[in-house]
């Protein structure tokens, strides 16, 4: 039966059970709150939602719809807030997950096939180990596969969270796009031929296993038996801003401390390997995509140059951009935040989706619209690889090295040089000032012209 939420306050939510509750009088239904809702007051739902450590599955932006999994006393504090509710149907709840999508077995096969058909192109990698030990991993699909080139890297990675199983289709989509049009399609050689291009299908292997074992609302790894949410685990503003909870049952937990988590640690450790200029972290469900900061009122120092990269990927898949605080509510402890300030990574979230599909969407359904429709987006980052930046790579003899970047006489960013002596500036079209300030105290200037090409400079 459906429930209908008929509000007192002007807020909308919809929301589904939690499997755990199967055996409550209530559980397993599908809820829904119905009421006027403006972008304010949404906003104030989803931090008391929040507040209330209430698992927020995804949302219905343009249509200000709120998906949420309830545990029974999640209703009954949903209830405190003065709601009235009439008993409609349930549908669709106690349904598995289509089989037709990914565990971890099937990704680490789909993985070694890949690796196997195209040893000149496909170089697998363990990126770590998860906490019951499974391999984390990813393929680097590059020319020069074996060799680290100084080419500019990119990272797309899948299913932070167990539940998002459409996720990996996403992320197999571009490996085979790649590999299999090489031969045939200009464009894609191109992107293969210039860059290293990093796919991790599959990042959550613990919990994805439990989803399917288990529990079909999963999220989070398997630590303790409870879980801890990796997404919320980042060192960078873990705790920081109410994104996250420190109670073990929500599906937020963010752990005992900052980095605890062996998939976090790994991920980590891989980006510092890697250095990726963009990364794409793919999640469902709402049709967004995000970039940093999560926490209420907080952007990065090269908004510009974020904000505008987002919003033109969300324009190509159809899907609107901003950051988490400004489209959903604020999130901590977040990979895309952490990316961004130790490695200056251009970080997104992509969440594919609406909430009519839902986390576990029919496969033969969706599963090619889905990931075609993505195509453009990921498409968009690797075109803009080789576009309007600034790129070189410095003898550094262990010091560490600022780039001042002006126009104009106006700073536009302060880049930190990588502990490799690399850098990948990325800048709109334009002339720059590049100051190279050395810690010995020696600076050194040189103008640069970029136009809609990438710049490799030498100093």
């Amino acid at each position: 039966m459906r429930i209908i939420f008929c509000l007192l306050m002007s807020f909308a939510v919809s929301a589904f059970a939690h499997s755990d509750f199967q055996n409550s009088s209530i559980f397993p239904k599908q809820w829904k709150m119905l009421g006027s809702v403006f972008p304010e007051n949404m906003n104030a739902m989803m931090k008391e939602l929040s507040h209330l450590d209430i698992d927020v599955a995804g949302v219905d932006v343009e249509n200000k719809i709120i998906d949420v999994l309830l545990t029974d006393a999640n209703y009954q504090s949903l209830k405190e807030m003065g709601l009235s509710v009439e008993l409609m149907e349930v549908k669709g709840v106690s349904k598995g997950p289509d089989e037709k999508y990914k565990n971890p077995d099937e990704i680490a096969t789909i993985v070694d096939d890949f690796h196997t058909n195209y040893p000149h192109l496909a170089q697998k990698k363990s990126i770590g180990k998860s906490l019951e030990g499974r391999d984390i991993w990813a393929i680097k699909i590059s020319d020069n596969v074996d060799t680290k080139e100084d080419e500019p890297v990119i990272l797309f990675n899948s299913m932070h969270h167990a539940r998002e199983i459409m996720t990996p289709e996403v992320a197999i989509d571009i490996i085979e796009y790649l590999l299999t049009r090489y031969d045939q399609d200009p464009q894609a050689k191109a992107w293969v031929d210039r860059n290293e291009i990093w796919v991790l299908p599959m990042f959550n292997v613990d919990g994805n296993n439990m989803m399917w074992t288990k529990d079909k609302w999963w999220r989070k790894n398997t630590r303790g038996g409870y879980g801890v949410d990796i997404n919320r685990n980042y060192p960078l503003n873990w705790n920081k801003c109410s994104g996250s909870s420190g109670t073990q049952s929500s599906q937020q937990y963010r752990g005992a401390s900052a980095g605890s988590e062996p998939e976090t640690q790994a991920m980590m450790k891989f980006i510092g390997d890697i250095k990726p200029v963009f990364n794409i972290s793919y999640h469902s469900y709402s049709e967004i995509v995000i970039y940093p900061y999560g926490c209420d009122g907080e952007r990065v120092a090269t908004k510009e140059i974020v904000e505008t990269i987002g919003k033109e990927i969300g324009s190509k898949i159809n899907y609107k951009a901003g950051t988490a605080w400004e489209l959903l509510y604020s999130v901590d402890g977040g990979d895309i935040d952490w990316m961004y300030d130790a490695y200056q990574v251009i970080p997104y979230v992509i969440e594919v989706n609406s909430r009519s599909q839902g986390f576990q969407p029919d496969y033969d359904q969706w599963r090619n619209k889905t990931v075609e429709r993505n195509r453009p987006g990921w498409q968009h980052l690797l075109n803009r690889l080789q576009e309007s930046a600034i790129r070189g790579k410095l003898e550094l003899n262990g010091e560490k090295v600022a780039i001042e970047v002006l126009t104009n006489g106006k700073k536009v960013q302060t880049y930190r040089v990588q502990d490799d002596g690399s850098f990948h500036i990325v800048v709109k079209p334009g002339t720059y000032d590049l100051n190279f300030k050395f810690d010995n105290g020696i600076a050194k200037t040189q103008k640069v012209e970029v136009g809609r090409e990438l710049v490799k400079v030498e100093i």
